[in-house]
């Protein structure tokens, strides 16, 4: 019995560890700006920048800013403020009333289901496969700052 427990306790470690990160992080840099809309800071909302494969970036983890009332980011991939992995980004940008954001509706069996209200800005912008935003993030600190042309 006591080989037993030695054996499971001895598979359960070595499953551990083939769970643990295989290798190296991907290299990051420190990303921040601002985002603005015809001139004006947009306050609120987040930005997310995606890895695109093939266009000198790696596919993998993305990068989030929550829009501070200013309308400054700072990305984050692992590490809150560490940036976004190098390479080139598709960017998309969400801003939600926060007064809206708490609006939900009762389904039957009890069930609360939950519906983010629209974007205070173009829906093109809310998709990576529709946003026009297209921006690099090189090595070492990266100032970007987004305009929302419409």
């Amino acid at each position: 019995m006591r080989w037993l427990r030695k054996a499971i306790c001895l598979s359960l470690c070595l499953g551990l560890i083939g769970c643990s990160p295989g290798g190296e992080l991907p290299k990051v840099a420190k990303v921040k700006g601002k985002v603005t809309r015809k001139g004006q800071p947009v306050s609120g909302g987040e930005v997310v920048f995606t890895p695109v494969a093939g266009m000198g970036g790696q596919t993998g983890q993305v990068a989030t800013g929550q829009i501070r009332p200013d309308g400054t980011y700072t990305l984050t991939t692992f590490n809150t403020g560490d940036g976004a992995i190098l390479g080139t980004h598709k960017v998309t940008v969400t801003v939600r009333a926060a007064e809206d954001m708490r609006k939900i509706n009762e389904m039957p069996g009890g069930a609360i289901a939950y519906k983010l209200p629209k974007s205070q800005v173009p829906d093109k912008y809310s998709s990576v496969a529709t946003t026009p935003l297209t921006y690099t993030v090189q090595d070492g600190e990266n100032e970007i700052n987004i305009e929302l042309e419409e």
